[in-house]
């Protein structure tokens, strides 16, 4: 049945393209049903018996109904009325066309587009040319063969009516499925992506936090130089110059890391300080061990001459451990194996966590770190490897297991030179400057 081709009306039936498609196809199909109509259902090749007159009357009446057909799609209800209302005229009338295919198409329409509620009413009416087909069969037999001629076309015609039927309601079902199938889709990667982006976010604030601790941490040492080399500008000119030398360094830093903060946060005006020590690299040994309590094996290899990093890079190398390492103790757990490596090179830091996906959760059929993983925590993380100037990679291994790694810019601020603890001209010794 030309069903096949269609499609259901309402939400799946008006999307962009789905017209174009029927329409091209019936293309095939009404021409196909127009042979079939004209050449099965009535005597339009007999030699003998239908005048010229009688064969342009069959073939106008037939194409009459399959440009009905082409409308079916869009009002299919009124199409199957009128395609029974259109076929009741020959069969009451002559013995040269029999329009049975017409309405047959149109009922498998219907069933398609329309619930069974209103459907089956119309498979009720197609009785209406089923019982003129079957009534005109019956008028043309023989009277020993009437009985037989009444159960053949009983069979044949009120058959097809219920096949024609089925056909198109399973059709239309089978077409909802889908279309349900692929909106629930649809609305579940908008919902995932919505997800990411609100991760992204709080990742963003909580950069823009730590960052802000960072810049004010530089500041408060510029102010305490700045004061000591007033003090000391005439009585000690090499202890200001120092001071102002450190002044220079630590300014330079704070611009390094306020150009990150604003390129990261264009769209925000207030950021809140935590007050917190900004963790770095110096702090993996204290993680790692909190780890191992926990019955994860975690090792720690480094490679390279460790410097001084800018704070924000330094902070993001962290984030980057710790992040990787929640996650193997979240969805691995005890008996798993961890290796964390660190490369030191002369620009660039390598910082990298691999697993062997192995451990109590996941032999008990628990979440995998790559499902896990692949979602908002490294969406959070490759947005701060992308503002502290890296290249971030996540994905499983050929293992089995799951690495996460990035590769940072290792440069020791604007002057070239480390920074390492200050000594005060006021005295005492400030931790981290730069930091």
């Amino acid at each position: 049945m030309a069903v096949l081709t269609g499609s259901g009306e309402g939400p799946a039936a008006t999307r962009p393209g789905r017209w174009g498609i029927t329409h091209r196809i019936d293309l095939i199909v009404l021409p196909l049903v127009f042979l079939a109509d004209v050449l099965v259902f009535s005597r339009l090749l007999r030699v003998d018996g239908v005048d010229v007159a009688d064969r342009i009357a069959i073939l106008v009446y037939a194409a009459a109904g399959i440009a009905l057909l082409a409308l079916r799609w869009r009002q299919p209800v009124p199409v199957f009325v009128a395609a029974v209302v259109l076929s009741v005229p020959p069969l009451l009338a002559t013995e040269y066309y029999f329009p049975y295919l017409v309405p047959m198409v149109a009922l498998a329409a219907v069933a398609q587009l329309r619930p069974p509620r209103v459907s089956l009413w119309c498979l009720v009416a197609a009785a209406v040319p089923v019982a003129l087909l079957i009534g005109g069969a019956v008028v043309h037999a023989s009277a020993s063969g009437r009985l037989t001629s009444a159960v053949g076309a009983t069979v044949f015609y009120g058959s097809g009516a219920v096949l024609a039927w089925t056909f198109g309601w399973w059709t239309g079902r089978h077409q909802r499925r889908l279309d349900e199938i692929e909106a629930a889709h649809q609305h579940e990667v908008a919902e995932q992506r919505q997800i990411a982006d609100q991760a992204v976010s709080v990742e963003r604030l909580r950069i823009a936090r730590e960052l802000h601790d960072i810049v004010a941490h530089s500041v408060t040492i510029m102010v305490l130089h700045a004061a000591g080399a007033q003090r000391v500008v005439r009585s000690d000119p090499d202890r200001a110059v120092e001071s102002l030398s450190l002044i220079e360094d630590s300014g330079q830093r704070a611009m390094g890391e306020l150009r990150r903060l604003l390129a990261l946060l264009r769209e925000s005006d207030a950021v809140a300080s935590s007050g917190a020590t900004t963790p770095g690299l110096a702090q993996v040994d204290p993680m790692l061990a909190a780890v191992r309590s926990s019955g994860v094996t975690a090792t720690l290899e480094i490679t390279g001459e460790p410097h001084r990093l800018d704070a924000s890079v330094d902070l993001a190398a962290y984030r980057l451990i710790q992040e990787a390492l929640t996650n193997v103790t979240k969805h691995l757990g005890s008996g798993a194996r961890v290796a964390v490596t660190i490369e030191w090179e002369p620009e660039k830091v390598t910082v990298a966590v691999e697993d062997d996906g192995i451990g109590v959760r996941s032999a008990a059929g628990g979440p995998q770190p790559p499902a896990e993983m692949g979602g908002h925590g490294l969406a959070g993380l490759r947005e701060r490897v992308a503002i502290a100037g890296g290249d971030f990679s996540a994905g499983p291994t050929g293992a089995g297991g799951f690495r996460v790694a990035a590769r940072l810019p290792a440069g020791t601020g604007p002057s070239g030179a480390p920074l390492g603890p200050v000594t005060g001209i006021l005295g005492g010794t400030v931790e981290g400057a730069g930091r």
